[in-house]
């Protein structure tokens, strides 16, 4: 089994490639921290390649990935880790063609299981984190995104916003990329108007 493991966090990575590293048959191919490289290595792996990846990565995130690899005709199998306030992001990466998804919590019990399912061409989801992500409401905001929304909506920038809650800027436009899709509006302006008038 060729593996591809794809994260912006270096310690997700590692932790991922010590686990896959240990399991009959597998091969990891590379690492990367950003969207690209992530791109290149499954572009050039052999196939079947299955690929581990965050939510979060440099450059974009997992959707985009995966909307490349269709482009380039090269779909891998993927498995998607999320944290658990990331459950939107599992439907869309699912929406978008990954096959199973596993939560970082349980990344040691579950991800040879899921791996062992994807070989057979199964999707794999955990029972419970599939009845979490039915049982979530999708058009819900996070706590973290209303507190997001409440730094927006006073008008400062990405920058402050970052500053404040202690995220990088990256990671904040990567909130906003999830707010604007919960909220259905294609802008800031758009966002913070939805907000103060509906109930989220």
């Amino acid at each position: 089994m060729n593996i591809v493991i794809a994260d912006q966090r270096k310690l997700v990575c590692d932790s991922v490639q010590l686990l896959a590293s240990s399991l009959p048959g597998a091969t990891v191919l590379g690492q990367a921290q950003d969207l690209a490289r992530a791109e290149g290595l499954v572009t050039a792996a052999p196939e079947p390649v299955t690929l581990i990846a965050g939510v979060q990565l440099g450059g974009g995130d997992i959707i985009a990935l995966l909307r490349r690899c269709r482009g380039r005709g090269r779909m891998p199998r993927t498995i998607v880790l999320i944290s658990p306030g990331e459950l939107n992001y599992a439907r869309e990466a699912l929406r978008a063609g990954a096959g199973a998804v596993c939560l970082l919590d349980d990344l040691y019990q579950k991800l040879p299981q899921i791996l062992a399912a994807q070989a057979e061409g199964v999707v794999a989801l955990p029972a419970a984190l599939m009845a979490r992500i039915l049982a979530d409401p999708a058009d819900r905001l996070t706590k973290r995104e209303h507190e997001i929304m409440a730094l927006i909506k006073e008008g400062l920038t990405n920058f402050q916003v970052s500053a404040r809650l202690g995220l990088s800027e990256n990671t904040v436009k990567y909130y906003l990329k999830t707010i604007y899709q919960k909220l259905d509006v294609p802008t800031r302006t758009a966002a913070i108007a939805r907000y103060l008038t509906e109930d989220y």
